[in-house]
């Protein structure tokens, strides 16, 4: 049987089987003479535990009481007059539960000020004021109706805003507890506080005051769980008291208000660390998790092996991203169901899983046994999907960090991409040769601020002055090295796009950009800034929002801001290349499509991306003030792209013939050595901007 279904009937089974309970004792407990179980905290824990379709059981439970009470022949007024409460306590729980989504018992702050408006205060009112007609309508009864009325609200609600919590925390009690990272403090210290506050209550005036004091330390001590065993405790102890309702109400109500506040700050720590340690999609502990659990077992033989699932573009393209999540969330469960608990297993990036355990066996072997879990196929939605995954192994003996370790297993698992068995297990030949790596180099030049953006100008052809006129400029990154001077991309940008400090390099550039492009908009007003993203930055869900934040913060009106999409990034996956141009241009943000002619692709395919802008590559410029076939290839390239209602620049314009070539051909702007080389800001103002120093 499905594994679905057996759980649905278990539940279900599970929920008759607490109706029934519940039905057994609300009848049995409605007979006790009143005022010993108040009526009303009975109804709504009737309602609450059993489901408000119930009402029609207190009548029922009313009828038999009053049957030996007053007799049947005088059970009509009480029956008809529980009936309409039970109505109104019934429809005040289906609005809390069904409609304000409130949880009961209360969790939260809000959960508690909801259950005091509505089932302490306002279905208690309305029911007194049922209460009361029937007295004048069937007494004629005027004489102290409002002081009845008013002892019928504080004696109900304060009933409810007792017990009600107090019984619904007893039979949830572990929903309750705090997080293993939060525990209560002794109980010893819960039951001499409990005692003192008993005994303040019992004492009276002067030392009644006092055990406010008492059980609000309870509830921020104990959470919700402190809150409803102290107004427990005060509600015993203020019942050998006439006329203390209105106390034990105020007390509760600032117990299950501060408890709430406690619990709701046990939930938010236990949220933020879940966060920080445990993978949102699939559960796992994330890599931060996999270091620490590395830590504390480098006294033994570890084994760490890390799945990379093969091609996962292809997967959220052929299957879709949320199909492809599913998957994800299948490999974890198929691991997590499948091996050991000693085995420790973490997802430490969007396609990459960890194993690591204590073992004496061979990596090859461990490596053996995780490829199994992939021979089957995974199912989504009717559809059988095969999965592949590379392997990295590392074996650490003793003292190794699981820092080391996961950095040994990265080197593995990228060799076993290109090897034919997908498996590789770490060894010294794998290991880079000695000196400082360029991957090093630039995690030290992104801390240092080195890389920084040049600018180098972009002119639009003006037709009324028929000349070029400076319309903005584009930010180049470069490497300002101590030692080798200004590096240029070309030696370091392909492997910065790889690495995860690229990303966060990217939106510095546009975040810095911005700024330029407000301060030299007081001198050119139209000025553009036109920055390149990475793939990281483009493929990201958040781009757009990353953008709008970006552009808020620098107060920068969104036509300043050119984006530029490398064609080979278009092309590995146009649908989301695409909503993120019409996300952009939705926002008031220009799109252009960079190095048009270098990533396999064609106008046919960018047609689909609501790009405004198209750069062509300096492929198409070169040569072309001597060569006719270079300047039809790019005469045809700049006309379809206007058929299209896209503008073209021109990149690379090395000289002045060039550049007349291109206007020529149409090319509304233009770009390149001819026009001006990139410099920083403050060059670029001073020579371009015509900025004093």
């Amino acid at each position: 049987m499905n594994n679905a279904l057996v759980h649905a009937r278990l539940f279900e089974r599970a929920a008759r089987t607490r109706i029934t309970v519940t039905v057994i004792c609300y009848l049995a407990l409605s007979q006790v003479p009143q005022p010993w179980i108040p009526a009303a905290a009975l109804d709504v824990l009737l309602f609450v535990l059993a489901g408000w379709r119930f009402w029609p059981l207190v009548p029922l439970a009313a009828l038999v009481q009053s049957s030996y009470t007053v007799g049947i022949g005088h059970a009509l007024e009480p029956v008809i007059e529980r009936s309409m409460a039970a109505l109104i306590y019934a429809s005040a729980v289906w609005i809390l539960k069904e409609k304000l989504r409130v949880r009961v018992p209360p969790r939260g702050i809000n959960d508690v000020l909801w259950f005091c408006a509505l089932l302490v205060m306002a279905a208690p009112a309305f029911a007194g004021v049922v209460s009361m007609a029937f007295r004048w309508a069937f007494h004629a009864q005027t004489n102290g109706l409002a002081a009845d009325f008013a002892r019928y609200v504080s004696v109900n609600g304060a009933a409810i805003l007792v017990l009600v919590p107090t019984a619904l925390a007893a039979f949830r009690w572990k929903v309750l507890r705090p997080p293993a990272a939060h525990r209560e403090p002794p109980l010893a210290e819960l039951i001499v506080l409990l005692a003192l506050t008993g005994a303040l209550v019992l004492a009276q005036q002067p030392l009644l005051d006092l055990s406010f004091v008492t059980i609000a330390w309870i509830a921020v001590r104990y959470g919700l769980r402190g809150a409803v065993i102290g107004s427990a405790v005060v509600a015993i102890a203020a019942s050998v008291h006439t006329g203390a309702q209105t106390f034990v109400g105020a007390s509760a109500l600032m117990a299950l208000l501060v408890g709430s506040l406690t619990t709701e700050r046990w939930d938010l720590l236990t949220r933020l660390s879940q966060r920080a340690y445990v993978d949102d999609l699939t559960g796992l502990p994330n890599r931060e998790r996999l270091i620490e659990w590395v830590d504390r077992h480098r006294d033994v033989a570890v084994v760490l092996v890390v799945l990379d699932v093969d091609e996962m573009r292809l997967l959220n393209e052929g299957v879709g991203r949320i199909a492809a999540d599913r998957t994800l969330q299948d490999i974890a469960l198929r691991l997590r169901a499948g091996l050991p608990t000693s085995y420790f297993i973490a997802r430490l990036s969007a396609d990459e899983f960890a194993v690591a355990l204590v073992d004496d066996r061979s990596p090859h072997a461990i490596m053996g046994e995780l490829r199994g879990f992939f021979d089957a196929p995974f199912d989504m939605d009717g559809l059988r999907v095969f999965v592949s995954v590379s392997l990295g192994a590392v074996r650490m003996a003793h003292g190794g960090s699981g820092v080391e370790m996961l950095r040994k297993a990265d080197i593995a698992l990228h060799r076993a991409k290109s090897s034919p068995t997908r498996s590789v297990v770490y060894s010294s030949e794998l290991q880079p040769g000695p000196g400082p790596s360029l991957v090093g180099e630039l995690h030290r030049a992104v801390e240092l601020g080195e890389l920084v953006p040049f600018f180098q100008p972009i002119y639009r052809y003006d037709i009324a002055s028929s000349s070029w006129q400076i319309a903005g400029a584009e930010a180049l990154l470069r490497w300002m090295h101590p030692e080798r001077g200004i590096v240029g991309p070309v030696d370091f940008i392909d492997l910065l796009e790889r690495l995860a400090i690229g990303e966060r390099v990217g939106w510095n550039v546009v975040e810095h950009s911005l700024l330029q492009a407000g301060k030299w908009r007081r001198d050119v007003p139209d000025f553009r800034v036109w920055v390149n993203l990475f793939a990281r930055q483009a493929l990201d869900r958040k781009c757009p929002q990353r953008i709008a934040e970006l552009l808020e913060i620098t107060a920068v009106p969104a036509d300043a801001l050119v984006v530029e999409i490398s064609e080979r990034i278009v092309a590995s996956d146009e649908r989301d290349m695409a909503a993120l141009a019409q996300a952009l241009k939705e926002m008031g943000v220009h799109t252009a499509i960079d190095d048009f002619g270098t990533g396999g692709s064609s106008l046919g395919r960018v047609r689909d991306v609501p790009a405004e802008i198209l750069k062509i590559d300096r492929l198409f410029v070169a040569r072309s003030e001597v060569d006719a076939k270079a300047k039809a290839v790019a005469s045809t390239v700049v006309r379809l792209a206007s058929e299209l209602g896209m503008t073209v620049l021109a990149e690379g314009v090395e000289n002045s013939m060039q550049l007349r070539v291109m206007r020529e051909t149409g090319c509304d702007y233009a770009q390149g050595y001819e026009l001006g080389h990139p410099l920083p800001a403050d060059l670029f103002e001073r020579t371009f901007l015509r900025v004093s120093a």
